[in-house]
């Protein structure tokens, strides 16, 4: 009985040492190995950068809103240069690209 049980402690390492050669590797280098891992940093990456980009976009926004919300010469210049409004006593005046000068009409 002695020599079975001295077999078993020496092979079940073994045996894990075995799977484990063949295992990991086909892990790494697998669909779900090391390009994967890539894959998913890379989109990381590209998603932080969204978040920059979108939190520098919120904060021009809030301050946006704060001048809208506080100064009423801003409300009017936004309402001029978004809607295009103007006074009752202006008059708009449309000019040509072409009639500009340095133009040349296309």
């Amino acid at each position: 009985m002695a020599p079975l049980r001295e077999r078993f402690i020496l092979g079940v390492p073994l045996a894990v040492l075995a799977v484990t050669l063949v295992a990991v590797p086909v892990m790494v280098f697998g669909d779900d190995g090391l390009e994967r891992h890539r894959r998913l940093r890379a989109q990381l990456e590209a998603q932080q950068q969204e978040n920059l980009r979108l939190g520098r976009q919120l904060v021009q926004l809030r301050a946006e809103f704060v001048a809208y919300t506080q100064d009423p010469r801003a409300r009017e210049r936004a309402v001029r240069e978004e809607l295009g409004w103007v006074r009752p006593d202006e008059v708009v005046v449309e000019v040509p690209l072409h009639a500009l000068p340095g133009r040349e009409r296309r």
